[in-house]
């Protein structure tokens, strides 16, 4: 009997040893070494793969105080229904108030995640979709949209909620030259290359979300007021002009009654217009009832 016991044992362990491996939910550094300011990245397959073809990504970005897997934990079912692969960082950001050091953090922050990107494959065991979707919040809706202007011919769509601050997509201003974090004046300098108005238009999406009550302009940094204005509401607002003005495929939704804390609505709506263009990979005609991209100014709830 004992014998029995052994054998049925070992065959178990190894039938556990063959199968397939899956990331664990829960904060991993999967065959990378993180850099310092990145703890870990919280990585979530989703259980049903694709049928065919690859698996889309959708890196989500937390904003201060958080980490990436609680706020990925925000968007695990739609990832689910949309067999989406989650790459959620635990960024331990700095002050996001100064322009100085957003001027040299985020360059670094967005050659990182670039970089990891580019070896996911390796990490995962599966093949992944080339462009990927971003969602944000707060800070991390700060440094989702400016990785998609760094790096728009690998972003498929933003989705920025409640973000403080944000970058315009010009080189000048009222008031001159229009540097990073403000402007895209020295994005050559910065990221190698200079900012690309055309490859942003034609390759990126945006969906910017804010709630009407998150209109305290003691939350945020007064060296933005003269080109965004002093409430997120406000900032948005004219973040959505500036991609408009740009020619931009983009969409603002306001959330009435919402404050800066992130909404279950808020995340299902954010994750509804991810999938519409996801789904437009496939079908450019399939919309499914989401809100399909629109080009030019798109706004909706009440301010």
């Amino acid at each position: 009997m004992l014998r029995s016991a052994l054998a049925t044992l070992l065959a178990l362990v190894l039938v556990l040893w063959t199968m397939p491996a899956r990331p664990a939910l829960a904060p991993v550094a999967v065959a990378a070494e993180l850099p310092v300011g990145i703890p870990n990245v919280y990585l979530h397959l989703p259980r049903d793969l694709p049928a065919k073809g690859p698996v889309q990504v959708l890196v989500a970005l937390h904003g201060m105080g958080d980490n990436g897997e609680q706020f990925a934990a925000n968007l695990l079912k739609d990832a689910e229904r949309n067999h989406w692969l989650i790459v959620a960082p635990t960024i331990d950001y700095g002050d996001w108030t100064d322009p100085a050091q957003l001027a040299s953090e985020d360059p670094r922050l967005i050659r990182w995640l670039a970089g990891y990107l580019d070896h996911l494959e390796d990490y995962v065991g599966v093949p992944v979709k080339p462009r990927v979707l971003v969602v944000g919040h707060s800070r991390g809706a700060q440094l989702a949209h400016r990785f998609a202007f760094f790096e728009p011919q690998r972003v498929l769509a933003v989705a920025a909620l409640a973000a403080g601050t944000y970058t315009l997509p010009f080189e000048r201003g009222p008031q001159g030259m229009l540097r990073f974090p403000f402007g895209t004046a020295d994005l050559l300098t910065i990221s190698g290359h200079a900012f690309s108005r055309t490859m942003l238009i034609e390759d990126t999406d945006f969906w910017l979300g804010v709630g009407t009550e998150d209109n305290n302009p003691a939350d945020l940094p007064r060296a933005w007021d003269q080109y965004l204005g002093t409430t997120r509401v406000q900032r948005a607002l004219i973040f959505q002009a500036a991609l408009h003005d740009l020619g931009a495929r983009s969409v603002l939704v306001a959330f009435r009654g919402e404050t800066h804390a992130l909404s279950a609505d808020m995340a299902a709506s954010a994750c509804s217009f991810l999938r519409a263009l996801d789904l437009a990979q496939l079908d450019p005609g399939q919309t499914l009832g989401s809100p399909a991209p629109l080009r030019g100014p798109h706004i909706r709830g009440h301010f």
